[in-house]
This record gives C-alpha cells, sequence and structure tokens, in this order.
C-alpha cells in the first residue's frame, strides 16, 4: 500500500471510495481498509492520521445494510488492539 515516497496513495484512494455514490464500492473501500488496518504494520494508526476512521464511521448509519456491516466491521478493526 506504501507507494514509493511513502504516501499511502492506495489507502488515500480507497479513503476517497468510501465516498462514493455506488454503495457497493463503498462497502468493499471499508472492507478493503478494514484489511488494510489488519494486516499492514502500523496500520491502524496510519489510517487513523489519514481520517478514515471518521469517514468510515459515518456509514454506520447508512441506509444500505451491506454498507453498513463492512463499516462496522472495518471501524471494529481500527478499534482492536491486539488480532492474537
Amino acid at each position: 500500500m506504501e507507494g514509493p515516497d511513502g504516501d499511502f496513495f492506495l489507502l488515500k484512494m480507497l479513503i476517497a471510495l468510501v465516498g462514493s455514490d455506488d454503495e457497493e464500492v463503498a462497502a468493499i473501500a471499508c472492507f478493503d481498509i478494514g484489511e488494510f488496518v489488519r494486516h499492514y504494520p502500523n496500520g491502524r494508526s496510519i489510517a487513523k492520521r489519514l481520517g478514515a476512521k471518521d469517514i468510515v464511521m459515518k456509514l454506520i448509519e447508512h441506509e444500505n445494510e451491506e454498507v453498513q456491516r463492512h463499516a462496522l466491521q472495518s471501524v471494529s478493526k481500527m478499534m482492536v488492539q491486539n488480532w492474537a
């Protein structure tokens, strides 16, 4: 996810896609952000620093249940301290 200049362009792109009018795109972007947080070293702090948590949290109350579910799971992954 980290580009050659360390700017996390792909993560920034996912954060932008969370605001998509296409509900499927928004749901997938939420899922992918959650997986980034779970698997990337310091992913949680990087995602929070880029504003992902606040943006994704807004989708927890989305009208589409699939978007809600993926947003809630993504935020949960951002808040969990240890996966072991």
